[in-house]
This record gives C-alpha cells, structure tokens and sequence, in this order.
C-alpha cells in the first residue's frame, strides 16, 4: 500500500515542479512590468498583474504571429524562451543582447534564471536556480551556459533551443526549427 502511494506521489512531482516554473515566470513578469511603471502607477499595475495571473488561463490573448521559412505561421503568444545565465560567463554577456533584440523582434518574451542569482545589464532581471529547476531542464543536458529552451506557458511543452553563444541568424534558425517541430508534434 505504501509503496503504491509512493509510485503516485512520484508520478506527480514532475507536474508540481513544472508548475513551479510557471509561477517564477509569473513572478519575473510582474517584476518588469514594476519597475518600468512610474511609482503612482504601481500598485495599480500589480492589482491588475494579480488579478491576470488569476485569469491567465481563460483570458484570451492576441495572437503573436511567429513567421516560419516555410511559409507557415505560428502563434507564439503562449510561448516564452527560458535563458540560463551566470553574471560570470562572457558567453553570457556578448549573447544576450542578440536574444534580447530577437526577442523584441518575435514578441517572444524571455524568462531568466541564473546560476549565481545574478543579472547582467541586458537582463537585471533573473530568478536564482534551484534543484528543482535544475531536475526539470537539466536532466540529460549539461549545466552549461547559456542555455535556452522554448516552454508553452499554457502546456508545460518544452523544447530545448540552444546551448552557448550564437548570432541572430543561427537563432533565428533554431526557433524556425524548433517551432516547426513543434507543428509537427502537435503541440502548438
């Protein structure tokens, strides 16, 4: 009996741990939204980020058209890429002002964690790993930085996008190929 109880509570941690990782992005996006509102509109803004997050699931959203090279379009609207970074990697520092400008290209967003529980100037700010963000992204890739994964914020689906420092273009071309994965799955 224990054992089977076990098995179940084993089976669930996964989910828990990922819904975790949807309520940091949560936390993170109503930190920026925060700090680029003047001080009087403040608390106005996290009323309204609270009462969205409650409402995220049965609020619809315009669609983020993501233009494939094939021709097809995506909506990316649900989608965030999730950057892992150190204050210490130069990696880090000469990428991620490409993966900010693609993001603001693509209306992707981007949602930072860090190794050392510390930003950069392109991205101050950052959630601090922890074990089990670590178990859910890391599994079976090395801790390496950066790091990037494509995640549906609505499915939990996740998609490893890249490993180290690379141009616009070769990213531009993991989303592209990344995303069309994803229409062949089904999962967008």
């Amino acid at each position: 009996m224990i054992s089977k109880l076990f098995a179940v509570l084993l089976m669930f941690t996964p989910v828990l741990a990922t819904a975790s990782t949807i309520d940091d992005i949560a936390r993170l996006e109503q930190a920026k939204e925060g700090a680029d509102a003047p001080a009087e509109r403040q608390p106005q803004r996290e009323a309204s980020a609270n009462k969205a997050q409650g409402a995220q699931q049965q609020a619809p959203t315009k669609p983020v058209w993501y233009h494939l090279s094939d021709g097809r379009r995506v909506d990316v609207g649900h989608w965030q890429i999730v950057h892992f970074v150190r204050s210490d990697c130069p990696y880090c520092h000469r990428f991620n002002p490409t993966l900010k400008s693609v993001s603001e290209q693509t209306g992707i967003g981007v949602f930072v964690y860090s190794f050392d529980g510390k930003g950069d100037a392109v991205f101050p700010n950052v959630m601090p790993v922890n074990d089990a963000i670590l178990k859910d992204f890391f599994a079976e890739l090395p801790q390496a930085t950066p790091t990037d994964f494509i995640i549906n914020t609505q499915s939990l689906v996740t998609i490893p996008l890249s490993q180290g420092e690379m141009g616009e273009d070769a990213l531009k071309q993991r989303l592209d190929e990344s995303f069309a994965l994803a229409v062949r799955l089904g999962v967008l």
